[in-house]
């Protein structure tokens, strides 16, 4: 993994890719900084924290997980990859870290950001840093998406925009929650087409149809069941999904004060999945 990561991590500070992500996310996070705390005399670092956390995720994490494995297929340098004596595992973390650490660099700059706004009042430094370990951990969470959808593709381009439109609507998730049915039939029907979505995710992965034909049926038929056994333990599903399903709404409970033990689990969760989701693509093509 060591041996990954610190190719990754050479390829990214000697490249221009770094530098852009960086000159965007200070220029997006300074204009939020200056706007609602400097501009008006305001400490409130926290809240800024969840505000800025869109603006800053939907271009340069995109930009950054866009080449993990897209670059290597499309120039068939993956094949040395996969020859080498190398766990896929130990490959996925070795890129996972090095656009992770990449990332750290602007978030550790921020950290001076509420010891600098105390001319302007008491901060609550405990709110702000927490705030800032969350926002941290959604941008690895997003990471790992990205480097999933870049393993599924050899276009940059492509998992680029397909990364950037994900971490959109996952931000508007809550928002689309309020129009949703909280009837028992629209969310049985909901979750038997997100479960037929996993078998085929699984299916993928694996390149083994039964596989994802068995994981697919269970949980719809699992579905089925619990409807017609009791209806309405299913109801209003489709909202609480769509709310629970958003990084930036957990996001914002550290911003707001509390420290939320809940949304931690959610962000290593996704991480893990994603993650785990990418060894199996990289294994396919391995194997292929």
């Amino acid at each position: 993994m060591n041996a990954v990561f610190e190719k990754e991590l050479k390829q990214y500070f000697n490249g221009a890719v770094s530098y852009v992500c960086y000159i965007f996310v200070f220029l997006i996070s300074g204009l939020f900084i200056w706007a609602s705390c400097i501009e008006s005399s305001s400490a409130e670092f926290g809240s800024v924290v969840s505000q800025m956390a869109l603006y800053t995720f939907i271009v340069p994490l995109p930009v950054l997980t866009m080449r993990s494995f897209a670059e290597e297929r499309k120039s068939r340098t993956d094949q040395l990859l996969y020859s080498l004596p190398l766990k896929m595992t130990d490959v996925v973390l070795g890129k996972f870290f090095a656009a992770a650490v990449v990332f750290l660099v602007p978030v550790a700059v921020m950290c001076l950001a509420p010891l600098f706004l105390r001319i302007y009042g008491t901060v609550n430094l405990a709110l702000s840093y927490s705030a800032l370990f969350a926002y941290f951990l959604a941008a690895c969470a997003f990471i790992s998406v990205g480097i999933f959808i870049s393993s599924l593709t050899e276009s940059q381009i492509a998992a680029a925009v397909i990364t950037a439109v994900l971490i959109f609507f996952n931000y508007y998730m809550p928002y689309l929650s309020q129009y949703a049915s909280q009837s028992s039939l629209a969310s049985v029907i909901f979750l038997v087409v997100l479960g037929a979505i996993l078998g085929f995710i699984v299916w993928f992965a694996t390149k083994n149809a039964t596989t994802g034909l068995f994981v697919g049926l269970i949980i719809d038929l699992a579905l089925v069941a619990i409807y017609y056994l009791n209806s309405d333990a299913l109801s209003n599903v489709i909202p609480n999904v769509l709310n629970n399903i958003s990084l930036f709404d957990s996001l914002s409970t550290f911003g707001s004060g509390t420290f939320s033990l809940n949304a931690i689990f959610k962000y290593f969760s996704v991480i893990v999945v994603f993650l785990f989701l990418t060894v199996q693509s990289a294994e396919k093509r391995r194997w292929e």
